[in-house]
């Protein structure tokens, strides 16, 4: 409507102060180790070191899926996020986004790298399709999700605390993003550093974990009991 004004085809946009409703943030979806870990149990092998990855470095589908080899160091334990796999192929990120950015390998993902790469070319994408007569080729994110990660999903099985066995919750691909933020915060990552693992434009987004902190609390209570002369009611 804006625009319409501007372009002289109306005089007065009708929407002016006209309040949107606020947009509800819902909670990030995000699996236990031990759902996780039924998760990988059931995927094919060649999928394995993809979804590993994915739960450590909190890389998105369309990173993991455009991530070449020659962005692994290896002698640093660590990679670079520099492409990206979209609809119409791989194409860089921008230099000036935050999504461009480095990010650490624990040691036995990055062995599991090492075992998955050691015969691919230098400049090859890691994770190719895998199907017979089409090898070697992009993926495309709705086949992987249909043929490879909702199978694995239900086919999984977890044992809840009280020793019942459970199914894995139906979360896409994008949960082990959510998962590898959830895990780090309620390990003492502060919310700054994952926001930059991430490549979180607005730190808005990283607040999402916030809840998660184990000692947030703990550090409200301790705030009070340090105050020189708390308040006190007569009895």
């Amino acid at each position: 409507m804006r625009a319409a004004v501007d372009d002289d085809v109306i005089a007065v946009s009708p929407c002016r102060s006209i309040g949107l409703p606020p947009i509800a943030v819902k909670p990030p979806q995000w699996f236990t180790l031990d759902q996780a870990q039924s998760i990988l149990d059931e995927l094919p092998t060649a999928w394995k070191t993809m979804c590993l990855l994915g739960f450590y470095t909190g890389l998105r589908w369309g990173e993991l899926s455009g991530l070449h080899c020659h962005r692994i160091d290896r002698r640093r334990s660590r990679l670079f996020v520099v492409e990206v796999n979209t609809k119409s192929g791989i194409k860089e990120y921008p230099k000036s986004s935050k999504s461009r950015r480095e990010v650490p390998l624990p040691p036995h993902v990055l062995e599991a790298l090492e075992r998955h790469i050691h015969r691919l070319d230098r400049d090859a994408l890691v994770f190719t399709t895998i199907t017979k007569g089409r090898a070697g080729r992009r993926l495309d994110d709705g086949n992987w999700r249909r043929q490879t990660w909702w199978p694995a999903v239900d086919a999984a099985c977890y044992f809840d605390s009280d020793g019942e066995q459970q199914p894995v919750p139906h979360y896409p691909p994008h949960s082990m993003r959510h998962t590898c933020a959830s895990w780090l915060v309620q390990k003492g990552v502060s919310l700054y550093e994952v926001q930059h693992l991430l490549g979180h434009e607005s730190f808005q987004t990283t607040q999402r974990y916030a809840h998660l902190q184990p000692d947030a609390h703990k550090a409200v209570l301790g705030a009070w009991q340090r105050l020189d002369s708390p308040l006190v009611i007569a009895a």
